[in-house]
């Protein structure tokens, strides 16, 4: 049996299989789930919070325009910038890098792509070679943020382990995906390993242990072939998306009642980070059949594939999470400069200073 013949075979077996594989998934998601809604109890509560204090200090900055001078107003303004600025950052790069780990689920399952391993983490691979793809193809003056923004996503896995640690949750060692602490390392192990002469600094920062950092250039260099492989054998053919025989992906909006509805719509819409991504996968793929990306208004923070509806559910409630957990981080790094610490690890001490990610290069490997 020849190597195509013997990739049909598997393909129909991996089509045959996915009642079951779907069934199977939603009885791992309903733990991890719950695990979700217990973390995001607390978030709700800052949210709550913060947006209090926010309506709070405004009141009182306009109570005291009055009274100070138009410099003193001016220096009291780039902080807040500058914190906007980091938490729009940290939310719409978690935002883009879930998408495209659903979206590389889509991959997985409508190309029948072969995965040796855990579809979660190939997933997870797919997400971070991906955004290093896209930034490539950005404006030049848009070029060279994908490292920040691998660090935000870095950094918010790492805090959510520890938060899973603050609040004893018990830890699913059985669960389909990686736990947050190896998603934390794993991200930055590629980002190391795909610049390792300009990133010495990630290894410090983050606590990578040797023993695994010597071996990350490696890891980056599998999944570089993995996805330069994806391109070339399962690339879109011209012709195809010219006749429109091929799926396309759209993207809809729900209406937003979230707390922060309205910043969450308008970054959304700025960014247009999940019409980038749904106009990539319909002219690189040649999709079997439509497939929609979903953004809606249901009660927990989550991100999932529906392979019967063909359809990616993102949920407006997980995008607060990610809002959340960057105000965590900013809150931490006030507290670091205030008391002149830092924190062990670079990354999660000091959100947004993407000197210690990028050592003294923007350089950016992506595949080619």
């Amino acid at each position: 049996m020849d190597f195509e013949q013997s990739a049909t075979n598997l393909g129909r077996a991996h089509e045959a299989a996915r009642g079951n594989l779907t069934l199977g998934r939603q009885q791992y998601l309903e733990p991890l789930t719950r695990r979700r809604i217990r973390l995001f109890s607390r978030g709700i509560w800052l949210c709550v919070v913060i947006a209090l204090t926010s309506v709070m200090a405004g009141a009182t900055g306009q109570a005291a325009a009055g009274q100070v001078n138009s410099g003193q107003s001016g220096a009291a303004q780039p902080a807040a910038t500058e914190e906007d600025a980091y938490v729009r950052l940290f939310t719409l790069a978690n935002t883009e890098f879930t998408l495209f780990h659903e979206l590389a689920h889509v991959l997985i399952w409508e190309l029948n792509l072969p995965v040796f391993g855990r579809e979660e983490d190939a997933a997870d691979n797919i997400a971070l070679m991906g955004m290093m793809l896209l930034d490539q193809e950005l404006p030049e003056a848009q070029q060279g943020q994908v490292v920040e923004k691998l660090q935000a996503v870095a950094d918010g896995w790492e805090l959510e382990w520890r938060l899973v640690e603050e609040d004893q949750l018990e830890l699913a060692y059985w669960d389909l995906h990686s736990l947050e602490i190896q998603r934390y390392y794993n991200i930055a192990c590629l980002v190391y390993g795909a610049d390792t002469a300009n990133r010495e600094q990630i290894v410090t920062d983050t606590g990578l242990p040797l023993d695994r950092a010597e071996w990350c250039a490696e890891e980056y260099a599998l999944a570089k072939n993995a996805m330069d492989w994806l391109l070339l054998r399962m690339s879109s053919k011209p012709e195809l998306a010219f006749k429109n025989e091929s799926g396309k992906v759209t993207v809809i909006y729900e209406k937003n009642l979230r707390l922060h509805g309205e910043k969450i719509d308008k970054w959304l819409h700025e960014s247009r980070v999940a019409e980038r991504l749904a106009r990539l996968l319909t002219e690189r793929f040649s999709l079997p059949r439509d497939i929609t990306i979903s953004f809606e208004g249901c009660p927990f923070p989550n991100a999932s594939w529906d392979v019967d509806k063909a359809k990616v559910q993102f949920c407006y409630a997980l995008i607060e999470r990610f809002m959340y957990l960057a105000n965590e981080l900013e809150n931490e790094r006030r507290q670091a400069d205030s008391s002149a610490q830092h924190s062990a690890k670079g990354w999660k001490a000091m959100p947004g200073s993407a000197a210690s990610w990028l050592g003294d290069s923007k350089k950016t490997d992506a595949p080619q």
